[in-house]
């Protein structure tokens, strides 16, 4: 008797080790697959920053586009939240459910490589009958995800910390509301104000502007013009489109108006504060930014809970909002960016969605102070303003111009229309594409001249030029010291024991700001036409082609640089 107790004793414990193996063994299995509460695990702004000594190698290309934006905005700070999942494996369940309930959708105007063209997604329109959305592609879902794609100052503020930003005023909630035509009503500016600085939701106010913005478009939807629909829930409103889906239009307006009937949202009012008590709840779940609400990588379940279908809808309200603060002139103001971190990433960004043919559509953003007209034809009639700073897609490039500009077809969150790409003669670029700054890797510069100067291309930092000047200090054009990802400029020193040795020259950087922009084939320009002159490092920067003189071919090169037509090398 003793034995047999003995042996369902040692039996039990057996079960009970074989139990602690496989859950240890699967935990052990998912344990780069599934989110941790990691937090915000690293911290970067102008004056410092905690990341480890092998950070790039763990999350390459990161750290030099994110010390960028901290050299250009220096109150700005950045988390890095360490998600611990694998990147495939987030891009795989973000896949999920593409044809029958696809995750995520892309406008039907994009180019063919956005849709996914499995058999089951091939030629189909999901959920509109009108035919703007269709199931988007793996490539597109990769491309929308890197946060290497966006760290850019068109699309950063998809990664802005959501809750309540103090530094903007009630007049300047009053000027940004105004200018949509369905909020330019004192009550709704009041009661988006007020719910902003409620304790209960404290919430950014520009944020609630750009989210309705996004949602509602020109106004026309029968979502926010309190007519209802097809004599159905008439006065009630549902800016924020909580509820509204299901398969086709009328599905998606019935189930959006009837949701706000439930709710007794029957005045603009109660919709805002409504729609903003349901995005708070994804806040509250640590969805704090834009990005984390269309992709949920930080709460559990994971890919769930994900604030809209359409792919791009983080870029587009981003920038939405990047263009609110421009006009607020509050872009230098101490925001608080949180960015995803994945394991096993690609070494390199993901590209923008293609086809075998080379079929592919550009994003950039709008490039002109006060917005930019988008019309029904090239040199149209305008249709509305599209805000400087909104992101858009480049349908069709124009290749002549009509009238004084090239007319590019294009994708905007207002709609698709026409707009100009450049000023007549040629000094301001009104659309820019997202990724205007080269990141190619083209660090490459002379040896000293016999004038010791030293000729490098667009992209050379200080880290660079260190793998040759070991023990130097670069000395920036102002007689500061830069470091590490710095972009050197031209008129920038190299100085060896104390002494300055070598003066930089960068091809296409006239200006000797580090970077290569439209101010400066502006001041090529100036010096053809001789409304200005150059000292003789500065010459050396506009002479691109290096043929000992500055001629239109050193305004075209950089201009052709600027719209990555083609890149400045020595």
């Amino acid at each position: 008797m003793q034995g047999k107790n003995k042996f369902k004793f040692n039996k039990k414990i057996l079960c009970i080790l074989i139990l602690f193996i496989l859950v240890y063994t699967t935990i052990g299995f998912y344990k780069k697959t599934e989110n941790k509460s990691y937090g915000a695990t690293y911290t970067y702004n102008k004056t410092s920053n905690n990341l480890p000594s092998n950070f790039d190698t763990l999350y390459p290309g990161y750290k030099v586009l994110i010390n960028t934006l901290v050299n250009n905005h220096p109150n700005w700070t950045f988390k890095l939240y360490e998600t611990g999942l694998e990147w495939d494996a987030v891009i795989n369940s973000e896949y999920q459910g593409h044809g029958s309930s696809p995750k995520n959708l892309a406008p039907s105007e994009y180019s063919s490589g956005w849709f996914c063209m499995l058999d089951t997604c091939k030629d189909k329109l999901d959920y509109d009958t009108s035919g703007r959305w269709r199931c988007a592609s793996r490539e597109a879902i990769m491309y929308t995800m890197d946060p290497r794609n966006t760290l850019n100052e068109s699309t950063v503020f998809e990664y802005l910390q959501l809750s309540n930003d103090r530094n903007i005023t009630k007049e300047q909630v009053d000027t940004m509301a105004r200018q949509i035509s369905y909020l330019n009503n004192q009550a709704l500016i009041d009661a988006i104000y007020e719910v902003a600085n409620d304790p209960n939701y404290n919430i950014n106010p520009f944020y609630i502007i750009g989210k309705i913005l996004q949602e509602q478009g020109s106004g026309a939807s029968a979502l926010c013009s309190g007519q209802g629909y097809r004599g159905q829930y008439i006065g009630y409103y549902n800016l924020f489109n909580v509820g509204a889906s299901g398969n086709g239009t009328e599905a998606v307006i019935l189930n959006g108006l009837a949701y706000a009937q439930s709710k007794g949202w029957d005045t603009p009012q109660k919709a805002i504060i409504g729609g903003i008590g349901t995005i708070k709840r994804y806040i509250s779940r640590g969805q704090d930014t834009l990005y984390f609400q269309k992709f949920n990588v930080v709460a559990s379940p994971y890919y769930s809970n994900q604030y809209a279908q359409n792919v791009l809808d983080a870029q587009s309200i981003g920038t939405i909002l990047k263009g609110y603060y421009k006009n607020a002139n509050l872009l230098d103001s101490s925001f608080t960016f949180i960015i995803p971190l994945y394991y096993n990433m690609p070494a390199t960004a993901c590209s923008t969605p293609t086809t075998s043919s080379g079929e592919v559509g550009e994003l950039a953003y709008v490039n002109a102070s006060g917005g930019l007209a988008l019309r029904d034809a090239p040199n149209g009639n305008t249709m509305t303003y599209v805000n400087e700073g909104t992101q858009i897609l480049i349908l069709e490039r124009a290749t002549s111009k009509t009238g004084s500009y090239y007319w590019d077809k294009v994708s905007t969150p207002q709609g698709t229309g026409y707009m100009a790409r450049e000023s007549s003669d040629g000094s301001k670029t009104y659309l820019v594409l997202v990724n205007w700054i080269d990141n190619s890797t083209n660090n490459n510069y002379s040896s000293p001249d016999s004038n010791n100067i030293v000729i490098t291309e667009p992209n050379t930092t200080v880290d660079k030029l260190k793998e040759t000047y070991i023990n130097s200090v670069i000395i920036n054009k102002d007689g500061t010291e830069i470091f590490g990802d710095t972009l050197v400029g031209t008129g920038a020193k190299i100085k060896i024991n104390g002494a300055e040795k070598y003066t930089i020259v960068k091809l296409g950087d006239v200006s000797g700001d580090g970077k290569i922009s439209p101010s400066d084939y502006v001041k090529v320009k100036n010096k053809i036409m001789g409304v200005t002159s150059m000292d003789a490092i500065t010459e050396k920067a506009a002479d691109v082609n290096k043929d000992g003189s500055i001629s239109p071919a050193d305004y075209v090169k950089i201009k052709n640089h600027i719209m990555k037509t083609s890149i400045i090398s020595i």
